[in-house]
């Protein structure tokens, strides 16, 4: 699916945010980092940014180093929202686990920041280290996305895999009751837990509301109490999606296919949901728990720290369970058939440092689950019974049509007799390509037009430019200028 181009709105909030951290600029950063340490002169000397963060590194006299942190307005649809939920995950993690996060010095809201146009943020400590995925990545990276490097060993491979084992299963350790943010809470009694308090605020929610232009959920509503309630709404936001947004079929026969899709998986969902664990207890999810987002030392390989939580959650059991996607880097919705077979040859590496990890931790602290529940275990179930592909289906926004993801679940379905399981009738469904087709094709009218206005401008601009700057032949004596 793609995106809307005729909606301007978020790209138009990301040019001024820009614009306004170019006037903001090192001396903007300095004071506020300044602020929050009684006044202390420091320097901006280092940047770094990605989708939804812009970082700079401020050093006081002292040697203390500093990142100042600012979510891009535009492209994070909640900015305050979203750095509340961050600070709070990271500092559970800090309090309750041994996972490495930096520690937080200080965060505000847009009213807090000296120029409240910057908006929100955080300020923690900086800490020095190389993308993981700069070590996995091949160069140049293809235009389908990162791929692994070809000649990273096997070994190196067991290194990393081992300490993000070791985090995941540390993760695991920390039960919630409810689907949703986890926040701490102040109770009369002295007393501070760390409760569910409203729903999830997800990476796919971002993204169709940020490229879409379609609003799928309300991250302040109350948060989920079963597995099956989450699954229902996740089904429900494609669905959403597939309707609110008006190019979001290329034609009759994508309105129909995408229509089916949804509606089918809407019936599947409760085959792919294990009633062992649909009340909990659930677990902490970071849909942008990745390679981009962890730090390691370039000579060791040692992981000294993971960034960028603020897609987390308390979500399903099922979704910690189930293998990393990212083994290979590929998005399994960009894998050919070799690209599988690749990532099942890495998943295998990946069991065998889970398995070693798991080993490890019985000595140091007796057994902590039973046999059958280890997570080794239930993430080669999951590929095997086919949850994998299910629970990164329920994860996708744009890419929820793409045909790698459905063969593998459509093989489940025919194993366990449910092929034709979902499918909705006829009226139903060209009443739905209808409406769409309608959408479309003034989509496609309202897209000509901007397209008009921007060529209209951008010629208007040139005569302006020209008559400034009348340009004078260059060419040599007896030749024509080619113009």
């Amino acid at each position: 699916m793609d995106p809307d181009e005729v909606s301007q709105i978020h790209e138009s909030a990301v040019e001024d945010w820009l614009h306004r951290l170019g006037k903001y600029n090192t001396h903007g950063i300095e004071k506020l980092a300044s602020k929050y340490r009684n006044g202390d002169k420091c320097i901006c000397v280092k940047m770094r940014n990605g989708s939804f963060n812009w970082c700079f590194e401020v050093v006081f006299d002292d040697g203390t180093e500093w990142a100042v942190r600012f979510p891009v307005a535009g492209n994070v649809m909640y900015p305050e929202e979203k750095v509340r939920r961050e600070v709070a995950v990271m500092r559970f993690m800090k309090e309750k686990t041994l996972v490495p996060v930096p520690e937080i010095i200080a965060f505000g809201m847009a009213a807090d920041n000296h120029d409240p146009e910057m908006g929100p943020f955080i300020i923690e400590e900086w800490i020095d280290g190389v993308p993981l995925s700069t070590i996995m990545e091949e160069l140049p990276r293809p235009s389908w996305g990162p791929v692994l490097r070809k000649d990273i060993s096997d070994e190196a491979l067991y290194t990393i895999y081992r300490q993000i084992a070791k985090i995941l299963l540390e993760l695991s350790m920390h039960d919630f009751d409810k689907i949703g943010a986890p926040s701490l809470v102040e109770h009369e009694d002295g007393t501070t837990p760390w409760l569910v308090t409203s729903a999830p605020m997800t990476l796919k929610m971002n993204e169709i509301e940020r490229a879409g232009y379609v609003k799928v959920d309300d991250p302040l509503s109350e948060p989920f109490q079963t597995v099956t309630e989450y699954v229902d709404n996740l089904v429900q936001q494609n669905a959403t999606h597939l309707r609110e947004q008006r190019n979001s079929i290329d034609g009759a026969v994508d309105a129909r296919r995408k229509y089916i899709l949804r509606q089918r998986v809407k019936s599947l969902a409760p085959h792919f949901v294990s009633k062992s664990y649909d009340s909990g207890p659930f677990k902490l999810i970071c849909d942008d728990f990745r390679p981009g987002n962890i730090l390691v030392r370039e000579d060791t390989l040692e992981i000294v720290a993971v960034i960028d939580w603020e897609w987390t959650y308390a979500g399903p059991y099922q979704f910690l369970f189930s293998p990393p996607s990212w083994l290979i880097l590929e998005n399994p919705t960009s894998w050919t058939s070799s690209g599988e077979a690749r990532y099942q040859t890495h998943f295998l590496i990946f069991l065998k440092a889970l398995e070693g990890e798991e080993a490890q931790r019985e000595i140091e602290m007796g057994p902590e689950v039973p046999p059958d529940q280890k997570m080794s275990i239930l993430m080669r179930q999951s590929m095997e019974n086919g949850s994998f592909w299910f629970n990164e289906l329920i994860r996708e926004s744009f890419n929820f049509d793409e045909d790698v993801l459905w063969p593998n679940i459509e093989h489940v379905l025919k194993r366990g007799g449910l092929a034709e399981l979902g499918f909705p009738g006829k009226a139903e469904v060209e009443a739905f390509v209808g409406r769409k087709m309608e959408d479309l094709n003034h989509y496609r009218l309202d897209l000509e037009v901007l397209k008009e206005k921007k060529k209209s401008k951008l010629e208007t601009e040139r005569s302006v430019i020209e008559e400034k700057l009348p340009m004078r032949s260059l060419a040599p004596p007896g030749r024509t200028a080619l113009v």
